[in-house]
Parts: structure tokens; C-alpha cells; sequence
């Protein structure tokens, strides 16, 4: 089914417009998902995010700077890979999607009042650099490569002006990204908007489940033993449950409808189903055991209704 765009600002203009969070969170799926069919295309991405996030097109700032010279660096770092070689997951479009999410949570945080549009700006640099140099790679010592990105980021927004507080800030905000999460590592406004930031795709519906499969493509590739489970129904409930209470800014996005949709639709799986218990741990196993197909065709039956 072909997807029908939606400018990337529309979705500040839903929220302001006091739309349904879910019409608001469909709308945004919708621009990530159009994306994907095209070029990540990091600059344009970069400019709808530092848009959206300071309210003001051509941000000549050193944290705007900043931002721009993180993307150009990034989409040098995939033009670098062979043909076929980026990372499936941690890919410049990847990298794309959650620079353009920054934009939105920051720009709502900004609106609540929550941020000032310096810190906004500084926010969408420190996404455009969470994954700058991803390799692809799972071994190693935890965190190893966020602080690669760190150092990398840092250094580029320091050579364009960019502020120490700022760069602490970058710093900061790269760290919180870092896998499995750390309670301690996420202490402020910024560093949770940089992990919803950074999973926001992944907590949608339609576009979830599909970067799930290029996860688990790159773990394979990665050598992971148990790469296959990422993309399962198990592994998508699990996730769900494990996102935190939404900022108030994730919230006006209508992640906390979303995830309560998918929620209750492996429940209305299971109840379709006849499982006896009827749970949606039930459900997912089921759907483990079904065609890909058929098993997302009997989630989106259940789904609640807009």
C-alpha cells in the first residue's frame, strides 16, 4: 500500500491544533515511513528537526552549526560503507528518524517551556551524533561505541563554536542512549528525550516491527546467536512494556496512546484466539507460530479503533 507524505512540521501543527494523539502519532509514522522510500538524505532532515525544534528556518547558531556539521559527517560516514555494506539497523536512515523525532520532542519541550531554543538546537545536534561511526558491531565493552560517537560529536561542535555546556550536553545526552538502559544515565529532560528519540520508530505500530527485521539482520551479520528473537512478537511485547512513562512532550506525540493500542491488541489476539490463559504473552507466542502475514493481519483486526 503506497503511503501517503506528510511535511514533517504538519505533526507540530496536529498537536497545536489539539488533534487525537492517535491521528497525531499516525501522521508522524507516516513521514518516517514516506522517508524510507527515498534517500535518507541527512541534511534535509537535519533543517526540518532544527525547524521544528527552535521554531526558526536557517538557525545560524553554533549549536544549529553544530547539528549540520554531525549530519554531514554522518552521511559521509554511510557513503563510506560498500554497496549493500551500512549497518541494516544503525543506517543513515535510522539516524535520519530520530534526528527528525528530536525535533519534534524538543520542539514541544521548547513550547512547554522546557527547554530554550539553544538547548533545542543542541538537542537535535546531540541526535544527529548518537550513532555517528556505528559499525554494526554488538562485541566489546557496553557503552563503547556511544562514546565513540560522543568524541567524534563533540569534537565537530566544538570546532563550530558550540559552548561547553553544550558539548556536556551532547555528551550527556550520547551516553543516555546507551544499551540496556541505565536509570543513572538518564537524570534529566534531554537524555529522555534523546531514548525516545532513538527508539520513537521503533515504538510505532507499522514501522516497528519492520525495523525490528533490520535489527535482526544486522545482529546476524554481527555474529549474535540469538539474533532471530529481536524480531519476534515475544520480543516486540517485551519492548512495549519496557518503555518508560512518555515525557510530556512524548505524550502530546501520542506515544502513550500507540503503545496502549499495541498493548491491547495482543489481549484482543489472545481473546480471538480462544487461549486459554487469554494474555498477551499468550498471544505473542501464537502469533510466533504464524506466517508473518497472517499473524500481523490477526494484530491489526485487534487493534483498538481510531
Amino acid at each position: 500500500m503506497a503511503t501517503t507524505a506528510v511535511p514533517s512540521l504538519a505533526v507540530l501543527d496536529l498537536v497545536a491544533a489539539h488533534r487525537p494523539r492517535r491521528e497525531i502519532a499516525s501522521a508522524a509514522q507516516r513521514v518516517l515511513s514516506a522517508r524510507r522510500d527515498g534517500p535518507a538524505d541527512l541534511a534535509s532532515a537535519c533543517e526540518q528537526a532544527l525547524a521544528a525544534a527552535t521554531g526558526a528556518a536557517a538557525d545560524a547558531s553554533p549549536a544549529a552549526r553544530a547539528a549540520r556539521a554531525i549530519a554531514a559527517a554522518v552521511e559521509r560516514h554511510g557513503e563510506s560503507f560498500p554497496p549493500g555494506g551500512e549497518p541494516a539497523y544503525h543506517d543513515r536512515h535510522h539516524q535520519a528518524e530520530t534526528i527528525l523525532a528530536m525535533g519534534w520532542l524538543a520542539g514541544l519541550a521548547r513550547q512547554l517551556g522546557r527547554m530554550d531554543a539553544h538547548e533545542a538546537a543542541t538537542a537535535v545536534a546531540a541526535m544527529a551524533g548518537h550513532d555517528l561511526l556505528h559499525d554494526g558491531s554488538v562485541a566489546g565493552p557496553r557503552g563503547v561505541l556511544e562514546q565513540r560517537s560522543a568524541d567524534a560529536s563533540a569534537a565537530i561542535a566544538a570546532a563550530e563554536g558550540l559552548d561547553a555546556d553544550g558539548i556536556a550536553m551532547i555528551r550527556r545526552m550520547i551516553a543516555a542512549t546507551t544499551w540496556p538502559w541505565r536509570d543513572s544515565e538518564a537524570s534529566d529532560l534531554p537524555c529522555r528525550l534523546a531514548r525516545e528519540a532513538d527508539l520513537f520508530a521503533s515504538a510505532l505500530p507499522d514501522l516497528g516491527p519492520r525495523l525490528a527485521r533490520r535489527l535482526l539482520t544486522e545482529l546476524a551479520a554481527a555474529g549474535q546467536q540469538d539474533a532471530g528473537m529481536v524480531a519476534s512478537h515475544a520480543s516486540r511485547l517485551g519492548l512495549l512494556r519496557m518503555l518508560p512513562t512518555p515525557s510530556p512532550p512524548a505524550t502530546l506525540l501520542g506515544l502513550d496512546v500507540t503503545r496502549h493500542d499495541q498493548l491491547e491488541a495482543y489481549g484482543g489476539v489472545a481473546r480471538s484466539l480462544g487461549l486459554a490463559p487469554a494474555t498477551a504473552d499468550a498471544a505473542a507466542a501464537a502469533l510466533d507460530e504464524l506466517d508473518r502475514a497472517d499473524a500481523e493481519a490477526l494484530l491489526a483486526a485487534a487493534a483498538p479503533a481510531s
